[in-house]
């Protein structure tokens, strides 16, 4: 009769764990770190697995190769297709600094991950002035790339449209991300991106000619019959124009260029008023007057702020 038995034995010993087995008909592995005989060592050769006795108790099967996943252009593609959209954006402009330009990478990055599972399924062109990378600013460490602009007022660099432009060009980017600020309602950044087939990623030319413009703003406001309170432009009312836009003539009417224009327009108002520029915005340059005198001295205040901008 043919016995058969199987010992196991774990001991700590100088050499590390011993482990040893006695088989089927008295046959016996050497424990580990022992020298191994010749025809030990060839009695352990299982094609494909791992060769140590120890480990092959534990090891488990190799997994079954994945299937190649879809490359992120590959799945950007397929995402704007079934959600109705004809254009692809891969690489963006972002036409801005500080805080906006930070905030627009980290918020568009976070949008990829989660909806297409990569991060760096968008890359990025940031601007950056001298000042900024003296800063080591935030938003350029983010970027994939940087483009260094002139330094100074914005009218330089982030508020510029034809350096933007240029840019948008050189880099070959799909899209202007302009931020808040800047050249962001510049009517003229969204019309020249559109010439060249760049897309413009905020309100196209004609909505932003219209809404903002304070005065533009009010004569649409009063031609689609919104309370307004009394202004410079009261009652105007207009048909827009072939581009959108308000027609000059109109537009004219509600302006003021001189102090005389104001007073004329406070007396016809009342007082107090408020005087402001046209374009622009966060409530710079606002003045209120209760009185003509204080209009006049008002008026060069809020002119020096406008800049060439109209008032009203």
């Amino acid at each position: 009769m043919i016995r058969a038995s199987v010992v196991v034995l774990l001991a700590w010993a100088n050499q590390g764990v011993a482990f040893s087995v006695q088989g089927f008909l008295g046959k016996s592995v050497q424990r580990l770190g022992a020298a191994k005989t010749p025809a030990t060592a060839a009695a352990w050769k299982p094609v494909g697995r791992n060769t140590d006795p120890l480990k092959m108790s534990l090891a488990t099967p190799p997994a079954a190769p994945k299937a190649p996943e879809p490359a992120t252009s590959e799945l950007l593609e397929t995402y704007i297709k079934e959600h109705g959209g004809n254009r692809v954006i891969r690489k963006v402009l972002i036409a801005n600094n500080g805080m906006a330009a930070t905030k627009s990478i980290l918020s568009m990055r976070k949008w990829a991950y989660f909806e297409l599972g990569d991060e760096k399924a968008i890359e990025f062109v940031a601007m950056a002035t001298p000042e900024d990378l003296k800063a080591n600013a935030e938003f350029i460490k983010l970027a994939d790339a940087f483009v260094e602009v002139p330094a100074g007022k914005n009218s330089n660099n982030y508020a510029n449209v034809d350096v933007i432009v240029n840019i948008a060009k050189e880099y070959n980017v799909d899209a202007v991300w302009p931020g808040w600020g800047h050249a962001s309602e510049n009517p003229k950044l969204p019309a020249t991106l559109a010439d060249l087939g760049i897309k413009f990623i905020g309100p196209t030319s004609p909505v932003m000619s219209v809404l903002g413009d304070k005065i533009a703003a009010n004569i649409l406001a009063q031609t689609a019959k919104v309370p307004s309170i009394p202004w410079s432009g009261d009652g105007l009312v207009a048909e827009l124009t072939e581009e959108g836009t308000i027609p000059l003539d109109t537009f004219n009417k509600a302006m003021v260029t001189t102090a005389d224009e104001a007073v004329a327009a406070a007396e016809k108002i009342g007082f107090p008023v408020m005087l402001k520029a046209s374009e622009g915005g966060g409530g710079k340059g606002i003045r209120m007057s209760d009185n003509v005198e204080q209009l006049r001295v008002n008026f060069v205040q809020v002119k020096a702020r406008c800049l060439a901008r109209p008032c009203s």
